[in-house]
């Protein structure tokens, strides 16, 4: 139930940086309390107008994980009659401040917070479909503060909800006495559980803010496209999205640990932290501050684990059966995917070592090498990156593709900018269309490294926030077919028919078989070689 009884303030801008791996700015962002107030199964909540979108930020959706509540699942939040201020986001889950933007002050256990952007004319009964965004961050960084739905929710009349989750260690330990204490079966996937409980809340609460319960749409960048892979796969999720939208995510097998990898690197952190060898390992490491997990939790993997209980098995194996949550899907990325996670300053000497790296043992390595001769590329980084980029991400994406299609409707994209990816004659290591670069452009503010954007760079914003929208609204990018500002997306129908939209400027076109050629899938990469490590 929504009340509204006027506006008292104006508040301060929403500052949000659109981040695809780091962190995002805008923690305790400053707005003024509007009476703009909704009911939730928790208590009501007031939220702040401004233009055209009410926004409700912070909002508990389970209890802190903290004390003894650290390492378990996600516990309902308490009940309150209180009305509760979402002037300004949740604290951020706690995470290095290195290769983000947020201040250690801004972070803390208790985290579990949620965000929802809604139009100003939204009522309950609105059914509105509903987005909701799952942020990147290799499982260790990020926040849900990193983007700003304001576009999408107006522009496209669509209910927008971000969400915090535990990260690194906190979200992903995974350790047999644990497993034993919680009794429930799960290992080291609090971070999945998490991410249940925020859609388990949106399902409870969606309506109140005119969303539509039964038309939810996860979307995930980076590692929240492999969460949603993920969350694709565990049964766990049954009904509580209709919709997925995986961008820059890969979801091989390399996306998840099994059991004994993930206790092996548990039980490395148990050692980093000092609690080897104590009496109980469990209780000594629940008397580490956050601050000190984290500083415990470097050089290692923190990623969903195998438990046969929230996520019962790979999930690229169970796209091949079929044994997942059947929904529409859209999966895609860019074409520089691998240039943000190399170092630029590699050298020769090590540069064949650093692309057989790629393969799993046994493979004859001097096909990749052929594939990518290092005369090829101004510096070693270069051909690395383009290596690493196919390998973990463009065709992890197209086995995904091809595995989805053959029991739902798929929609492939690769975001090129020319301007970025084809420089004339390179002589340095340049990043050019790099993982996340379109993060921007699908919420329609195209190219925010540049405070000119080209009016092509508009216009490919403006037709991308048109195909997310349509797919939230009824399941294809096309809509209804009736708007000729966007050209036809094809549907993506397994490796006989790979078509799939390059959306890039002049202009957007459409390829079929063009990526798998470009990217080396069907030669080196793809699952009739190996299966993608990513």
């Amino acid at each position: 139930m929504k009340t509204n009884k006027g506006i008292s303030t104006i508040f301060a801008l929403l500052a949000v940086t659109l981040s695809a791996c780091g962190g995002g700015s805008g923690q305790k962002d400053a707005l003024a309390t509007s009476n703009v107030t909704v009911q939730t199964t928790e208590g009501p909540v007031v939220g702040v107008l401004k233009g055209n979108v009410v926004s409700y930020l912070g909002m508990p959706y389970a209890k802190a994980p903290v004390g003894t509540l650290r390492w378990m699942p996600p516990q309902a939040p308490v009940p309150r009659t209180s009305t509760l201020s979402t002037a300004s986001y949740g604290n951020a889950c706690p995470q290095t401040t290195v290769q983000n933007d947020i201040p250690a002050s801004n972070m803390s256990e208790d985290c579990l917070f949620i965000n929802v952007q809604e139009p100003a004319a939204t009522v309950a009964s609105s059914k509105l479909p509903v987005v909701v965004y799952i942020h990147g961050g290799a499982f260790t960084l990020g926040s849900g503060a990193q983007v700003d739905g304001s576009a999408i929710a107006t522009t496209g009349n669509i209910v927008f909800a971000s969400f915090n989750y535990r990260l690194g260690a906190l979200g992903y330990l995974a350790n047999a006495a644990l497993q034993t204490a919680n009794g429930d079966g799960t290992l080291g996937n609090f971070a999945v559980m998490d991410q249940q409980a925020a859609l388990q809340w949106v399902q409870k609460n969606i309506a109140a803010f005119g969303g539509d319960p039964n038309n939810v749409t996860v979307w995930g960048l980076s590692a929240g496209a492999t969460s949603t892979f993920t969350l694709l796969e565990s049964p766990l999720s049954k009904g509580l999205f209709s919709k997925a939208v995986m961008q820059s995510g890969g979801g091989g097998a390399y996306s998840n640990l099994t059991p004994d990898n993930a206790i092996a690197q548990g039980n490395t952190l148990i050692q980093a932290a000092g609690c080897t060898g104590t009496p109980d390992a469990l209780a000594c490491l629940r008397g580490k501050s956050a601050t000190d997990l984290v500083a415990a939790q470097t050089n290692s993997k923190w990623r969903p684990t195998i438990d046969g209980k929230v996520v019962t098995q790979v999930p690229s194996a169970a796209f091949i059966t079929g044994n997942f949550n059947r929904v529409p899907v859209m999966i895609g990325g860019v074409y520089d995917e691998g240039t943000l996670f190399v170092p630029p300053t590699l050298p020769a000497s090590v540069y064949t070592q650093a692309i057989a790296s790629l393969a799993p043992p046994g493979y004859d390595t001097t096909k990749i090498q052929a594939a990518y001769p290092l005369a090829n590329y101004a510096v070693p980084a270069q051909g690395l990156a383009r290596a690493e980029g196919d390998a973990l991400y463009a065709c992890g994406n197209s086995s995904r593709r091809d595995e989805l299609s053959a029991w739902v409707p798929v929609f492939g994209w690769e975001f090129t900018d020319p301007t970025l990816s084809f420089p004339t004659n390179p002589t340095a290591f340049y990043l050019g269309t790099s993982h996340g670069t379109d993060a921007s452009y699908w919420f329609g503010a195209p190219n925010v490294a540049t405070s000119n954007p080209l009016p092509a760079m508009q216009a490919l914003g403006v037709q991308m926030k048109k195909y997310l929208v349509n797919f939230a609204r009824n399941g294809d990018p096309n809509g209804d077919g009736s708007d000729r500002s966007i050209p036809h997306w094809p549907r993506y129908v397994a490796s006989s028919d790979r078509e799939m939209v390059e959306l890039t400027i002049p202009s957007i076109t459409v390829s079929n078989t063009a990526f798998e050629t470009t990217h080396n899938c069907n030669t080196l990469w793809g699952k009739a070689v190996f299966p993608p490590i990513y």
